[in-house]
């Protein structure tokens, strides 16, 4: 039997992918611009692959461009987010629905991501729990093996994290993440998807509702000069 061919991602889908971790690691402020030229130098290729990567992050909702100032991060917005966590939260119940693996089988995968809980009190253990919980939900997604499901979930989960990354530090995120994951697990382990689907939304109808109080208080707080929260809570200069 003749073997598949080894498919090899192409240079704009890996500059795609630098991109990506980039922007989710809160390497830009929002409004911050994305220079094509600098990204091309500082990752080593030409301009056109940046641009290309740049359009497909533009047409993903990621970034956003001006005919006057090019790419950058669009403001994270109130609406923005009650319109993602919604989908979020549907694709995953669905996910739930057309999985085809036994319900051992699921809870046996999706414990394969979980990690004890870090402390949460600084802003790089509320990064790693996010990261955590992120990987978790993947889990349960991708286990549903519908590609197109996956991929629109990712997509909004890349949204997501843009405004989950706008919290503050909180020390009770990863006990919380894992407590919420377990009850998840034991409802699909014993065959309650409709406990499962309540669970889930649940879930991320907490994160959301932190989020537009964390956005909420922002645009309360009057400016001030210097880093912006993001950034400082990346522990960027």
């Amino acid at each position: 039997m003749k073997s598949s061919p080894i498919r090899k991602s192409s240079l704009r889908e890996q500059v795609h992918a630098s991109l990506l971790r980039l922007l989710l690691q809160n390497r830009w402020a929002p409004g911050g611009r994305l220079n094509d030229s600098a990204l091309a130098a500082e990752l080593g290729v030409s301009r056109t692959p940046v641009r290309e990567a740049l359009i497909q992050l533009e047409a993903e909702g990621l970034v956003a461009c001006d005919p006057n100032r090019g790419f950058y991060l669009p403001a994270l917005r109130h609406e923005e987010a009650q319109e993602i966590y919604p989908l979020l939260w549907s694709l995953e119940q669905l996910a739930v629905y057309l999985t085809p693996a036994p319900p051992a089988e699921l809870r046996k995968r999706l414990e394969q991501t979980v990690a004890r809980p870090a402390a949460s009190g600084t802003a790089s253990d509320m990064a790693a729990a996010l990261k955590q919980d992120r990987a978790w939900h993947l889990a349960l997604v991708e286990a549903g093996t519908n590609s197109r499901l996956i991929a629109l979930h990712n997509r909004l989960e890349a949204n997501s994290r843009r405004y989950a990354a706008s919290l503050s530090p909180d020390a009770a995120f990863a006990e919380r993440c894992s407590r919420e994951h377990a009850q998840i697990m034991d409802a699909l382990a014993s065959e309650q998807p409709a406990r499962a689907h309540a669970l889930l939304k649940m879930h991320w109808r907490a994160e959301m509702e932190a989020v537009l109080s964390s956005l909420a208080g922002q645009s309360a707080a009057p400016s001030r000069p210097g880093r912006s929260s993001r950034a400082a809570a990346a522990g960027q200069p």
